[in-house]
């Protein structure tokens, strides 16, 4: 998927929302300023959270809308075993929320199967390719429905 805008990637963004369901857990990949922040901003708009930040310092970021949102940015995890210091089963298996993944990789033994993963390559300093990576069923699934 090819953004070229912030209008573009509000409604990609809305329409990915439209298919996230409670336990789903989006790990976003992509170097710093490829917008996966503003990704996950986007959604949390579609999900009546309008105070989205990134949540760098703080590490984890709770959204409490239409739908509760886990924002978890681990850049600053220099070890993985770093994660123990978080309640992250609580983040990593939600049951009753959605958890957004930023830096994910400095965790990865951590990681849960079955996550939807979006790569998002800088093509520019305005565009933006995001691609939902076939890697587990839910990733499959969402792909499906953006390939109609």
């Amino acid at each position: 998927m090819i953004i070229r805008n912030l209008n573009e990637l509000k409604d990609f963004a809305e329409k990915f929302a439209s298919l996230l369901r409670e336990g789903d857990v989006i790990n976003l990949v992509g170097e710093m300023g490829a917008g996966k922040t503003t990704f996950t901003g986007k959604v949390c708009e579609y999900f009546s959270a309008y105070d989205s930040s990134s949540p760098t310092f703080a590490i984890v970021n709770i959204y409490e809308a239409d739908k509760k949102i886990y924002h978890l940015d681990l850049y600053r995890f220099d070890d993985p075993d770093d994660i123990l210091d978080i309640d992250f089963e609580e983040y990593f298996y939600p049951e009753d929320a959605i958890t957004f993944l930023e830096w994910g990789e400095n965790v990865e033994d951590y990681l849960p199967d079955g996550m939807i993963s979006l790569r998002f390559d800088k093509v520019d300093e305005n565009t933006r390719e995001i691609t939902i990576l076939d890697d587990s069923e839910r990733g499959r699934e969402i792909n499906e429905y953006f390939s109609h």
